[in-house]
C-alpha cells in the first residue's frame, strides 16, 4: 500500500508538478542560446539574405541532407527515416492535444482513417527505433576511429531512445486499453491536456510522461538544437553562395 501510494504521489508531481519545471528550464536553455548566438563574434558582414537562394540551401542540407547523400548512402537513408519518424510522432501526438481530427483522413474513406490513426503510428514507431538503435550503434562503433564523442552526444540519443521505448509499449501492452471518451490528462490547465481515446498502461505511461519531459528540458543543452542552427546556418551559407556563383 504504501509503494502504491509513493508511485501515485510521483504520478502526480509528474503530471501536475514538472511541466511547469520543465517549460521553464526549456524556455531558459533556448534563451540561454539565443543570447550565445547573438553575443558570439561576428566576422565580415556578408551579402544581404537572398531568400530563394536561402530556401534551396535550407532544402538541399537540412531537408535532403545532401552532403551525408554524397558522402554514405545508408547514413542518408537512416536520416531520412529518422527525421520522418520523428515528424509523423510529433503529427500523431498533436491529435492528443486536439490539434487536429481523424475526421480530417474521413474524406478519403474509413478504412483510410483508421490506417493512419491506429495502424501507421505503430509501424511508424518500429521505424523510429530501428533508427535510433542504428545512430546509437553506429556512434559506438565508430568511437575513436572516425568520431570523437562527448558524454552529450549519447545523452539525446539514449534519453530520446528510452522515450520511445516506452511510447511504443504503451501500444503493444495495454493491458487497461479501454475505450473512452473522456479520459484526459491535464498537464497545465486551459494549456496542455492530453485528450486519450484508450487509457494507457498504467506503468507503461507514467514513465513515458518523465522521460519526455526530461527530453524536452534537456533539448536546448543538446546538440538536438542543430534543428534551428542548420535552418540559420544554411540560408546565411546559400546567400554567400550565390554571391561567389558556386
Amino acid at each position: 500500500m504504501a509503494l502504491n501510494g509513493a508511485l501515485s504521489a510521483l504520478y502526480s508531481f509528474f503530471v501536475t508538478k514538472l511541466p511547469y519545471i520543465t517549460i521553464a528550464v526549456f524556455l531558459l536553455g533556448v534563451t540561454y542560446r539565443l543570447q550565445r548566438w547573438l553575443s558570439a563574434p561576428k566576422g565580415p558582414e556578408g551579402p544581404p539574405l537572398h531568400w530563394p537562394s536561402a530556401l534551396k540551401y535550407v532544402v538541399l542540407d537540412v531537408v535532403l541532407f545532401r552532403k551525408t547523400y554524397k558522402t554514405d548512402k545508408l547514413m542518408w537513408l537512416v536520416l531520412v527515416l529518422f527525421h520522418i519518424g520523428t515528424g509523423g510522432i510529433l503529427f500523431g501526438h498533436m491529435r492528443g492535444f486536439h490539434l487536429w481530427s481523424a475526421s480530417m483522413f474521413e474524406v478519403l474513406g474509413h478504412g483510410f482513417a483508421e490506417f493512419m490513426v491506429h495502424t501507421l503510428p505503430l509501424y511508424m514507431g518500429w521505424m523510429f527505433l530501428a533508427t535510433q538503435i542504428y545512430l546509437l550503434y553506429r556512434r559506438t562503433r565508430l568511437e575513436g576511429k572516425q568520431l570523437q564523442s562527448l558524454a552529450n552526444d549519447y545523452g539525446a540519443l539514449v534519453i530520446l531512445l528510452i522515450t520511445s521505448i516506452l511510447g511504443q509499449g504503451m501500444r503493444i501492452f495495454p493491458p487497461e486499453a479501454i475505450p473512452t471518451e473522456t479520459y484526459s490528462v491535464v498537464f497545465i490547465p486551459n494549456l496542455i491536456v492530453l485528450h486519450l481515446e484508450k487509457v494507457p498502461s498504467h506503468h507503461w505511461f507514467f514513465w513515458h510522461v518523465l522521460f519526455t519531459q526530461l527530453l524536452v528540458m534537456y533539448l536546448p543543452w543538446s546538440k538536438l538544437v542543430h534543428v534551428v542552427s542548420g535552418v540559420a546556418t544554411s540560408a546565411l551559407y546559400g546567400s554567400r553562395r550565390r554571391k561567389y556563383d558556386l
